[in-house]
């Protein structure tokens, strides 16, 4: 259902203001671009990549429900695992000490939620023919419990919609 890898003749879209040319040109240098979405009337932010897919034949990452400095930093961490290690991330593994204090784990995201979650990199990425993979940094609860764990505290999916199939 999902692209595997980047078509050879994929172009990114024409910049439509100064904003999509600073994206366009940060991808075209770096090799990818995080976008924060703040939350609105009690939803939680959220922050993405961009260019993953594009320039590593990797899926984008997004991540729910942290402040816009600590996703963007999870992400920027992310980065240097696909960019600079060459790591591919797997889905539902555990990623212990992601961080010096973090673990986490990934979750394939369903296109049923690309249009809420992910409209500027569907934008990014509209000319393919078969839509673009997605995993969800999914992060714990207080006692390092995932959703799919028994004894998970459920009142962190409030902050933290798991946007894919949980692992049972």
């Amino acid at each position: 259902m999902f692209m595997e890898s980047i078509p050879s003749n994929f172009k990114p879209p024409v910049p439509e203001d100064d904003y999509d040319s600073q994206v366009l040109d940060q991808i075209n240098e770096v090799g990818w671009y995080n976008i924060h979405v703040a939350g609105e009337n009690g939803e939680s932010a959220f922050a993405f990549s961009l260019g993953y897919f594009h320039k590593q034949n990797h899926p984008e990452i997004i991540i729910i429900g942290l402040s816009g400095k600590q996703a963007q930093q999870l992400l920027n961490i992310a980065a240097v695992k696909v960019f600079g290690a060459k790591e591919k991330i797997e889905p539902y593994k555990k990623y212990e000490y992601f961080t010096e204090s973090l673990s986490v784990a990934f979750v394939p995201v369903d296109l049923e939620h690309y249009g809420e979650y992910l409209g500027y990199a569907n934008w990014y990425y509209g000319s393919m023919s078969k839509p673009y993979p997605v995993l969800q940094m999914v992060w714990p609860d207080r006692e390092g419990k995932y959703p799919w764990e028994p004894g998970y505290d459920q009142s962190f999916l409030q902050s933290q919609p798991i946007l894919g199939p949980m692992p049972y």
